[in-house]
């Protein structure tokens, strides 16, 4: 049975998908298996095509489910394949370096030793381990080799008063332990999450341990079909986007809802200081505007780049 079960939601992806599977088929390690999922049938028969060419590397997941968005389908996804050891996600439209299974496993065992051995448990607790992307367009031509650096980001940023305002985990890059894959899926059903990824980042940082590797191990590629995507806080277009329509504001009531949500899953197993903390960052929509500075203050609910932070104490 391989160790490393990675997860690829595809949808309407023909244009780029292949290049993604061809990818993940040059891993230079062997300890993984690919399951490919298709959302509405646009690329079910190049799914098949591949998994027909594979059969000992590729599962055809073949759900017949309608999901509608990339976070339904990975947490349904994740539903299925809860026993895998370790869960990566893949995206349909990037591309992995060769050594992104290997040094992403390693890292993940070596998080994983250092989790028992502080903890003198004899199991691991919640892990998961993050890294960079090179930033990269259509055709795959570099914009930056770090999307941290693009984004103005700090992969380290994984303690949970840091997360509940920002996530710096990107999905794509994600491994996760089994322990993780069964307390995030606990969440599955809030309809308060904003995305898997945060869920799960947030879970590994209240109940175990998180890691970031910061090195660039997939090309991000930029197109204009992207959900999500590399946004730089330097770009005019991206900060007129966000300051106008009140984009903060709105920021901030979804990731207090998150909060919230976090809260009623996960309230009764959380320590004393982290349910003040999350309970606090729930409850900042319905303060004023200086209890909602002391509170950011008080709980370090700041985020990272001086430009964002100052936009947080403006409108936020």
């Amino acid at each position: 049975m391989s160790r490393v079960t990675i997860l690829l939601a595809a949808y309407k992806g023909k244009e780029y998908v292949g290049a993604m599977i061809d990818s993940i088929l040059a891993q230079d390690c062997d300890e993984w298996e690919l399951v490919l999922s298709d959302d509405g049938g646009f690329t079910e028969d190049l799914l098949a095509e591949y998994a027909e060419k594979y059969p000992d590397r590729i599962i055809h997941h073949r759900s017949g489910l309608r999901f509608g968005s990339a976070q339904k389908h990975f947490l349904h996804l994740m539903k299925e394949f809860r026993n895998a050891e370790y869960l990566m996600f893949c995206d349909q439209d990037d591309v992995w370096h060769p050594d992104k299974v290997r040094k992403t496993l390693a890292a993940m065992q070596k998080a994983e030793r250092d989790a028992r051995a502080e903890s003198r448990e004899e199991n691991a607790p919640p892990v998961l381990v993050h890294t960079d992307l090179r930033v990269v367009d259509g055709e795959l031509r570099p914009i930056d080799e770090s999307f941290m650096h693009y984004s103005r980001l700090d992969g380290t940023r994984l303690a949970l008063n840091e997360l509940l305002i920002q996530n710096v985990v990107t999905g794509c890059t994600l491994m996760i332990n089994r322990p993780l894959t069964v307390l995030a899926l606990e969440g599955a059903d809030e309809e308060k999450m904003l995305m898997h990824d945060w869920w799960i980042a947030l879970c590994a940082a209240a109940f175990g341990k998180g890691v970031f590797l910061p090195e660039a191990t997939i090309d991000y590629r930029q197109h204009g079909g992207n959900v999500v995507g590399a946004k730089s806080p330097l770009n005019p277009a991206y900060l007129k986007s966000r300051l106008a329509g009140g984009a903060i504001k709105k920021s901030l009531n979804d990731t207090s809802a998150q909060a919230e949500a976090f809260l009623r899953v996960y309230g009764d197993r959380l320590n004393a200081a982290q349910k003040e903390a999350v309970g606090a960052y729930a409850k900042l929509p319905a303060m004023k505007k200086l209890a909602r500075l002391r509170t950011y203050s008080r709980y370090g609910f700041w985020k990272k780049d001086p430009g964002r932070r100052a936009a947080q104490m403006i409108w936020g």
